[in-house]
């Protein structure tokens, strides 16, 4: 066998062993959900701190769905109101129906949870 056949061989047994990696341009949820936050919630949102320690317009979100109340409508917390939250906005919460699709929400929401 020729020494460049023997190379192949070796470079073809390396792939099969290799820990293929996410391609960077199919970002886990978890990730994607971090980068939603940021572009669209972050200016008025906390997502790291609670109520009593945030300085943003809107309330924290942090432990949103692991506390008994929502912080303004006194509700208990579910997915449903927070997706009409965000489609349809509220008092002085804008709406990101136009913005956010389906799924972009579904995943925004997954993000939250897990805070």
């Amino acid at each position: 066998m020729s020494r460049k056949w023997a190379v192949v061989l070796g470079l073809v047994a390396n792939l099969s062993r290799a820990d293929f990696k996410t391609p960077p341009w199919e970002k886990p949820p978890s990730v994607v959900g971090r980068d939603l936050f940021r572009e669209n919630c972050a200016v008025c949102h906390d997502i790291d701190k609670d109520q009593k320690h945030s300085t943003k317009f809107g309330p924290s979100l942090n432990h949103l769905f692991k506390n008994e109340r929502l912080p303004l409508s006194h509700g208990k917390p579910n997915r449903q109101y927070v997706v009409v939250r965000i489609k349809f906005g509220g008092a002085l919460m804008p709406a990101f129906g136009k913005q956010l699709n389906d799924s972009e929400i579904s995943i925004l929401i997954d993000y939250i949870a897990s805070k």
